[in-house]
């Protein structure tokens, strides 16, 4: 017994909706130009904050190109070479997007410190008004995605966004100060604080990107606790060789060994899993082997099944 859904989004389980991938694609273009034109900017105006603030735009435009990309592979349907599918074209493509995004905070932060201690003159205003176009930028990018999707990364996506325009607004303020008071110190330090708060945001994406590529138990999933309860199913003497691993969004395959008593059916133990592990999480694709207890009893075969 083995059921499959094929062209879901491997998200939710739901159709991604074309209307969302062009936003994708459209939002990271015009954020990858923008954060191109935004760090030429900084360098000509010797804006450590403005810098830093660009390469955070940049981080996100790459993000959102490559989620565009992984989105686009990911509906792919699975082939005989390719028996999962694309699933893991988006993990991979978070991965690299975090990576990109520290890589670049670092470089920043070396840029401030350096600045700080060789202050020179600012335009204030200048940086004021290009961080205000950041914050319309990041603005219509989000209008585009919108507020309301039932994807779990297009609603990440747009927070972030928000979130971009909330790091702009902060360069704005820095820059009216440093226009008001002459104090050109205030900029790298700020430039400083936005690369520490990079990190800090960008390290749980790391970590849970790089374990979804390297099949670690999925975040919010408990191995031990998928056995007992699968042990608990009556005649199950003993469950082995479980392992459970990401699929791509929330969805994750499950494979494991049922041993059963002589009293048992098979074919009940099998439902009663394949019920549980359904109604416990169903976002888990499970497959089964279902094992007698004796050896005389197993005769070198089993029965399997799965659900998705």
């Amino acid at each position: 017994m083995h059921e499959h859904h094929h062209g879901p989004d491997a998200e939710s389980g739901r159709p991604r909706s074309p209307r969302q991938t062009r936003a994708l694609r459209n939002a990271g273009l015009l954020n990858l130009g923008w954060a191109a034109a935004q760090g030429a900017a900084g360098f000509a105006l010797g804006s450590a904050s403005l810098l830093s603030d660009a390469v955070h735009n940049l981080g996100d435009a790459a993000g959102l190109v490559l989620a565009w990309g992984a989105a686009a592979l990911a509906v792919r349907q699975a082939s005989d070479r390719r028996t999962w599918g694309w699933h893991r074209a988006e993990p991979l493509a978070a991965w690299a997007n975090s990576l990109l995004v520290l890589a670049g905070a670092a470089a920043v932060a070396a840029g401030a410190g350096w600045r700080l201690f060789h202050p020179a003159p600012l335009n204030g205003l200048a940086v004021s008004l290009w961080a205000l176009a950041g914050i319309a930028v990041n603005g219509v990018s989000a209008g585009w995605i919108g507020r309301g999707s039932e994807n779990v990364n297009t609603r990440g996506a747009y927070l972030h966004l928000v979130a971009d325009a909330a790091v702009s607004g902060a360069v704005v303020v820095a820059g009216l100060v440093v226009r008001w008071t002459g104090q050109s110190w205030i900029d790298p330090v700020l430039a400083l604080l936005v690369s520490a708060w990079l990190v800090h945001e960008t390290w749980p994406l790391l970590r849970e990107s790089l374990g979804r590529v390297v099949d670690a138990v999925p975040e919010g999933l408990d191995a031990e606790n998928v056995a007992q309860n699968l042990s608990s199913i009556p005649g199950v003497v003993e469950v082995h060789d479980l392992h459970l691993w990401p699929l791509g969004g929330d969805r994750a395959a499950l494979t494991a060994h049922l041993v059963h008593s002589p009293h048992v059916e098979p074919s009940q133990v099998l439902r009663e899993a394949l019920d549980r592990v359904h109604h416990a999480h169903p976002s888990i694709h499970p497959t089964f082997q279902v094992e007698p207890e004796t050896v005389d009893e197993w005769h070198g075969h089993g029965v399997c099944a799965g659900r998705e």
